[in-house]
């Protein structure tokens, strides 16, 4: 059947089928070759990157600093880390000057060799610990709260390293405060007599303040009960306003020995007389 159908097919019918097998032909290698295309377009280095590929940065292997934390500093970070570290340094032990004795520091109290270097390097006394310990009334170190507190002492003053040497000392509380600001008693209380005059003068400006801040508390507190008064009464006035006129409510009567009848009221207590005839 299909050989006689095949002959069947007249000239134009056939030329036709071979043309459109030469299109079909055509459109498959043209399809392949778009493909081959764009395959190699995909796999060029040049091509669009995806989304989801990890990005690739350049580091200077030289100018990393090991933080201990896993993290890389840049160079204004590591100047910053640096002066903290720096002001935070425990500081070294005391050396001697010179092999003669006379020419090296001694405690100003006991002439012991055995300086402490912190107060010898920061605050520029010359004392053993054992003296430390000894007078701590002199050489105790006091916060600078307790400064301002006990010697009415100001900021701009405990932050002249001139005029008031301090020790700069993490907080034991939270690694994340302020540093702590140490003084050493004997110096502060000298500047404060200087300042108020004496022992006597920094006891008068104390009793001073705490009265002023007495007089402050007391004022405030009047102004504050006036304050009250004045609203309690405006909403007393508001409520009688909102109640309207007064109406009585008079008790029993009571009838007198001269025959005169009297009623009081029982909220306001307003008295009425009636005398019968």
């Amino acid at each position: 059947m299909a050989s006689s159908s095949q002959t069947q097919l007249t000239e134009e019918q056939r030329q036709r089928i071979q043309e459109n097998k030469a299109k079909a032909l055509e459109k498959l290698q043209k399809r392949k070759a778009e493909g081959d295309a764009a395959a190699d377009k995909q796999e060029s280095p040049k091509s669009k990157r995806s989304r989801w590929a990890t990005p690739f940065y350049e580091y200077d292997l030289s100018t990393m600093v090991d933080t201990k934390g896993g993290f890389i500093l840049d160079k204004a970070a590591e100047e910053e880390q640096e002066k903290k570290r720096q002001e935070l340094t425990q500081y070294e032990p005391f050396l001697l000057r010179s092999m003669d004795p006379s020419e090296n520091p001694k405690c100003r109290d006991c002439g012991s060799m055995d300086v402490d270097p912190i107060f010898y390097q920061i605050f520029h006394i010359s004392v053993c610990p054992t003296c430390k310990e000894k007078f701590p009334e002199r050489y105790s170190l006091i916060t600078k709260t307790e400064a301002k507190e006990d010697y009415l002492l100001t900021d701009p003053e405990l932050r002249d390293k001139e005029l008031l040497p301090y020790w700069l000392k993490p907080n034991p509380r939270k690694s994340t405060w302020n540093n702590m600001m140490l003084y050493v008693r004997e110096m502060v209380e000298e500047y404060a007599f200087k300042k108020w005059g004496g022992a006597e003068g920094l006891d008068a400006e104390y009793e001073r303040r705490m009265a002023q801040k007495k007089e402050k508390k007391d004022k405030k507190f009047k102004e504050k009960l006036a304050d009250l008064r004045r609203r309690t009464m405006t909403s007393t006035w508001e409520r009688k306003r909102q109640e309207g006129p007064h109406k009585h409510t008079f008790g029993p009567s009571v009838e007198a020995e001269d025959g005169i009848t009297t009623q009081t009221c029982t909220e306001c207590g307003l008295v009425v007389e009636s005398e019968e005839l």
